[in-house]
Order: C-alpha cells, then structure tokens, then sequence
C-alpha cells in the first residue's frame, strides 16, 4: 500500500514520492478543453491545492509526472510549448489591518513572480496594475497565459468580525481580480478557488466570465475522494 498523502499539497512532491494517487488529470482535462474560466469553492482540505498544482504542472508541460494517469498524452503535447503560468495562493499573504497593507503585500508577491520569470516591471501603485503588467508581459514571452488563485477569499474572510476592514479588503481584491477581465485575451485558462460562493461575496459583481462549477453534478468528484 502507497502512503497516503495527508495534507500533502504539491503534486509533484506527491508524484515524485509515489504516494498514492486517485487519478483526477481525466476531470481536470475535461475542464481545460471544454473552458477557459472557472471558479470552484469547496471547505478547507478538500483537494483544492493539489487541483491547482496539478493544473500547474499539466500546463507547465511535466511530462514525467504523468505516466499513466489519462491525461498524460495532452500533457505530453503541452510539454512542447508550455503556456506561462502563473500560480497565486492568498492564504499565504498573512492577515492584515488595512487594505492598503494587503495591497502592498499582493505586490510584494507578484515581484517574486516578476523576478522568477525575468520580467522588467514599471513601478506601479496597485496590485491589479502590477497584475496587468505581468500578464502582458509574459504573453509577449511565451503567449496566452495560465492564472491559478487559490483561497481567493481569504483576506476577507480574515476579518469578517470587522465589516469596514472586510469591506477594506473586498475592495482591494475587487480591482486585483477585475483585471483578469481586462487582459481576458491574453488568457488561456482561469481557475480560482476558494470557500465562499463568489457571488454572495461581492468582490465578482463585474467579472461575470467565470463558470461555477462548485455545484455542478459534472465535476463533483473532481476533488477528493469517493466510494465508487
């Protein structure tokens, strides 16, 4: 019997390991080829990451962490032109008093991306400017671009006792994820997760491209793990 990977987040990690996999690259092909935008919300270590970093290395084109799972001859294709992906997880940024604290911490980390791909980035005010730069740029790079945001309603969720800093926050992530609308060609694929349903939150009134698919029968076993 393999190990179990209990909390483990990291596809690669997993695959490298050998821990035992119940293969999901046939559901998440399914969502590559049939969209282009989605959102899904499910609890806390519910697989949500690992679908992520999944989706991370299938564009990424890694190969070798495919063989024999269904979808490793697409992955094969892809590893001959990679889509640029760019893979951001909120739950990391902390908790944070103002929105203007988390502004800058969104930035911060899209400087890292920035410098792991060898961009050269004017200096901006917000994080959806910064955004905007990153995704034209790495389309001239290397073409439309993949855009994975994991726990995307974390910082609200942080402070939902305090209804003028949640709402602080919502505006912040409100003008960071309008910009996936605006560079919508450049896109290939969108995916964010989170825990609330995105349109009893408010921060996706104007971006209205994204699929739900969080209680869609089609996809219900795309996470974890079931009796069939």
């Amino acid at each position: 019997m393999k190990e179990l990977p209990i909390g483990l987040q990291d596809f690669e990690t997993l695959r490298r390991e050998n821990m035992l996999y119940v293969d999901k690259t046939g559901r998440l092909l399914e969502l590559v080829t049939k969209g282009r935008r989605y959102f899904l919300s499910r609890p806390r270590r519910f697989g949500k990451s690992l679908t992520l970093s999944t989706l991370e290395a299938m564009f990424s084109g890694q190969m070798e962490l495919f063989k024999g799972l269904s979808a490793e001859n697409w992955v094969s294709e892809q590893a001959k032109k990679p889509f640029p992906v760019v893979r951001f997880d909120m739950s990391s940024l902390g908790s944070y008093s103002t929105g203007e604290e988390l502004n800058n911490s969104i930035m911060r980390r899209l400087e890292d991306v920035a410098e792991d791909n060898e961009l050269q980035l004017r200096t901006e005010r917000t994080s959806g400017e910064m955004l905007h730069q990153i995704i034209r740029a790495l389309y001239k790079k290397g073409g439309q671009v993949v855009i994975l945001i994991d726990e995307y309603d974390k910082p609200i969720l942080d402070n939902l006792t305090d209804l003028k800093k949640a709402n602080e926050m919502r505006e912040v992530l409100r003008s960071f994820y309008l910009t996936l609308k605006s560079c919508d060609k450049y896109l290939r694929f969108v995916m964010l997760t989170g825990i609330s349903k995105f349109s009893k939150v408010g921060v996706f009134s104007a971006l209205n491209n994204l699929e739900d698919i969080s209680m869609d029968e089609r996809y219900s076993d795309i996470v974890g793990y079931n009796t069939a």
